[in-house]
């Protein structure tokens, strides 16, 4: 297996590179890593340069005596290192680390960059950043970049209305209470908006803002309020006459916040490009990363708190409808429902719980490896094989590719999670429904999972069991090496979706559910609930163990339920979701192996292949 196009399915290539350079002093130098080719020795110095966002600014990095609640702060933590001479530590460049997480890795920061890689391609080391779309530098007229990104940051709609916007945040309390959100203050307060523009060919690219912490206080919630941050990203490549934006990518988190006031946080994070290597060259870097905080600004360093027990996030966004297909995350039990707004815009609304992040990985030897899990089918590096000279990368849990990466490296990697911790999050995938049941624009489902990889898409059909079929992995345990990590899994699409992927005339009324381990063959039961909500269906599915179980879902016709495609109009408001219909009774039977015994739990359960029922 090869990893694909890394820079549109959220691996993220040089991750670590800012804890490299947190660990090393003031004019230190990297050893090469490994043999190659002689770009392989620029990209190291490439990336000795990349790492001195902090240093070669003399700014200060924080280390918090706050726990780890980030997978770069579980890194900082965790880092091995070796000893180098008069130098002191440095991480061990023999060991690479790989992990799998739907953690958004670095702030996002609003950003206009020419790249001199084409979409489609690893985004290149060598780019300039653009003031904003008026800037000369930046028109397709500058010949030595192929390509345009940029990252838009969404603002409240209360601030800028203009394109996509957040416009409310509320939560909804274990009692039924509803508490309001208002936005109380950008951060970082110093990051500068750009305006978006529309292009020759009528493609767009949106308005770039920064994030803003919300206020909504409720009894056990966040004492420093919420920290909701999305943004899109888009590539355009040059046109006849000017560039021309492609298909939007989407990323949105909810963080529960505290604060912690220090005064050696003295810069605020930000972008900047700057010369590097060869004369002429310049590359964009973040300045200010501070991995022991979940967001910072100056003087400021926030952590993860906690969201009100058992309280649900009511949000809504307007947002492009050109941002069609799946979106995955971290999420428990979603509800989603979409109204079009106009041509261009749709409103989004998402009622969810917060799901959880299992994070799991592990430094790894990699000269232990085998080297084709460094490359990709065209023999140059994938993000990992990156990894081995910036550090370590990370994989989005949903990405297209994250389950069969993690099926190659999970015998590389504890049975415990290396941290875990809450999680609100939605992310585009790279993958759509069949293009027979792609009537719409705009969102077609919602896939939740607190796996620390699974499928992103709609379920698979099994046309021999007539059931859906879906896949996630996870380490078995906990942190701790004891408790067990108890899946979930929810997913909500389009009732009109359902029936053409899956050729039923109705939405069926109920579902029979079992969870089989591929490792151990034992089937398990779980808990589960299917309801309409408007035009949109939801199911969620809790209580399996991992490691990596499939989830067969059947489809039960018992009665008529009334359902009509999603209208084009603004008549598709949401309804109030009917009662939940019953679920399949569990039945249970025991099945023998020689000395094995197990326990099989299903409406209509049967024994492993190799055992026998008792």
């Amino acid at each position: 297996m090869h990893l694909g196009n890394i820079s549109k399915s959220w691996i993220t290539r040089a991750l670590f590179a800012p804890l490299l350079a947190l660990t090393l002093p003031l004019g230190s130098s990297i050893t090469a890593v490994g043999d190659g080719p002689d770009f392989a020795a620029q990209q190291q110095l490439d990336q000795q340069e990349l790492m001195q966002g902090n240093s070669a600014y003399r700014i200060e990095s924080y280390f918090s005596p706050a726990p780890p609640d980030t997978v770069l702060s579980w890194a900082q933590a965790n880092l091995p290192r070796i000893q180098e001479g008069a130098f002191g530590q440095r991480k061990d460049p023999d060991q690479v680390g790989v992990m799998f997480s739907s953690e958004s890795t670095f702030p996002p920061i609003s950003g206009i960059r020419l790249q001199k890689s084409k979409v489609g391609e690893d985004d290149s080391t060598e780019s300039i950043l653009c003031d904003d779309f008026s800037d000369p530098d930046c028109t397709i007229a500058n010949s030595k970049y192929n390509s345009i990104r940029v990252d838009s940051v969404i603002p409240p709609c209360s601030i800028d209305k203009s394109s996509a916007c957040i416009e409310s945040f509320s939560l909804k309390l274990a009692d039924g209470s509803i508490v309001a959100g208002s936005n109380q203050s950008a951060i970082p307060a110093s990051a500068r908006p750009f305006a978006g523009k529309k292009f020759a060919d009528g493609s767009t690219a949106y308005g770039g803002s920064v994030p803003w912490i919300w206020k909504a206080e409720a009894n056990g919630g966040a004492i420093a309020g919420y920290l909701l941050r999305g943004f899109i990203r888009t590539y355009g490549t040059k046109g006849a006459s000017d560039w021309s934006i492609g298909k939007p990518t989407f990323n949105f988190e909810i963080i529960p916040l505290s604060l912690e006031s220090t005064n050696k946080i003295a810069v605020a994070p930000r972008l900047e490009d700057f010369p590097f290597g060869k004369e002429g060259y310049r590359a964009v870097r973040g300045v200010s990363i501070q991995p022991s905080c979940v967001a910072h600004d100056i003087g400021k360093c926030y952590h993860r708190s906690t969201f009100p027990k058992d309280a649900r996030v009511l949000l809504t966004l307007k947002l492009p409808n050109s941002l069609s297909g799946w979106v995955s995350g971290r999420l428990n039990k979603p509800n989603v429902v979409t109204t079009p707004i106009d041509a261009n815009f749709d409103t989004v609304k998402v009622e969810a719980g917060a799901g959880q992040d299992i994070v799991a990985g592990n430094w790894i030897k990699w000269r232990e490896v085998p080297a084709d899990y460094f490359v990709k089918a065209d023999g140059s590096q994938n993000a990992i094989g990156y990894a081995r000279l910036s550090g370590a990368a990370t994989v989005y849990s949903g990405d297209a590719q994250a389950l069969e990466t993690y099926q190659q490296w999970q015998k590389y990697f504890p049975d415990k999670a290396l941290i875990i911790f809450p999680s609100w999050t939605i992310s585009s995938t790279t993958v759509d429904t069949s293009q027979s049941c792609s009537t719409a624009r705009g969102l077609q489902g919602v896939v939740a999972s607190n796996a620390s990889a699974y499928s992103p898409g709609a379920p698979a059909f099994n046309k021999e069991s007539q059931t859906l079929d879906y896949k996630v992995a996870a380490p078995h345990f906990a942190a701790d090496g004891k408790s067990e990590n108890l899946g979930t899994y929810g997913l909500s699409m389009r009732a009109d979706l359902v029936q053409c992927l899956y050729g039923v005339s109705q939405v069926p009324s109920k579902v029979e559910v079992s969870i089989t381990n591929t490792t151990s063959g034992e089937s398990k039961g779980a808990t589960v609930e299917l309801f309409k909500n408007g035009d949109w269906v939801y199911l969620s599915a809790e209580g399996f163990t991992y490691s990596s179980p499939t989830l067969k879902v059947k489809l039960v016709q018992e009665k008529k339920i009334e359902t009509t495609a999603a209208p084009s109009n603004s008549t598709q408001a949401a309804a109030t979701a009917t009662a939940t219909p019953k679920v399949a009774k569990q039945k249970s039977i025991t099945c023998v192996k020689g000395k094995i015994t197990r326990k099989v739990l299903g409406s209509n359960p049967k024994c492993p292949a190799g055992f026998k029922k008792k």
